[in-house]
């Protein structure tokens, strides 16, 4: 009963799909389509979603109140209460953020059987790490600039060892990264080497 339980959670509160509810269960995607219909879990999505909207409003027409309260009466304590929503809103704002963050990527792994796929790979992940900075201006900082740039240059270096290889006319015996490249890599991440 609490696979059912966390499954519904998911689907019903996380408004995860039943895939992504799937792999983080490792329940079948049928058998959770099958308990979402027994347990009348659309329903509670509904209800679940519709009370979040409401809340959400709620609390935009109780900031705006307590905003024009604090302009209208310039108290010290309406000015404590606007203070503490606007912290509170701040915080909800950076714990979304950092849960959009640790999402998993729809996107497919991808088999990375040569440098040349590793190349590909990570070109597509700076794009996509690239965008998502660029579409939050706030994000953009000197630390990430430099992450970037180290990266575009590893890339390059990448780049020049595939070019050199197929020049080379002779086939790597090594599938995927060499140590050097997946250390570099983890480094850039920010993980540890071995």
């Amino acid at each position: 009963m609490e696979t059912v339980e966390r499954a519904e959670e998911l689907w019903c509160v996380d408004g995860l799909t039943f895939d992504e509810v799937a792999a983080r269960t490792h329940v079948a995607a049928s058998t959770l389509k099958r308990w979402a219909e027994k347990y009348g879990w659309r329903a509670k999505r509904d209800e679940i979603r519709q009370a979040l909207a409401s809340i959400r409003a709620d609390t935009i027409r109780l900031r705006a109140r307590l905003i024009q309260n604090c302009l209208a009466s310039m108290n010290a304590m309406d000015a404590f209460a606007v203070a503490k929503m606007e912290e509170m809103a701040l915080k909800a704002a950076e714990i979304a953020d950092k849960r959009a963050e640790a999402t998993p990527s729809s996107l497919p792994l991808r088999e990375i059987a040569s440098d040349a796929d590793a190349v590909a790979a990570l070109e597509e992940a700076v794009g996509l790490r690239l965008n998502a900075m660029l579409a939050s201006p706030d994000k953009v900082t000197l630390s990430a600039l430099r992450e970037v740039k180290q990266v575009l240059d590893l890339l390059g270096d990448m780049r020049a060892a595939a070019g050199a290889a197929a020049k080379d006319g002779t086939p790597s015996l090594e599938r995927g990264l060499s140590a050097d490249t997946a250390d570099r890599i983890r480094a850039l991440l920010g993980g540890e080497t071995p």
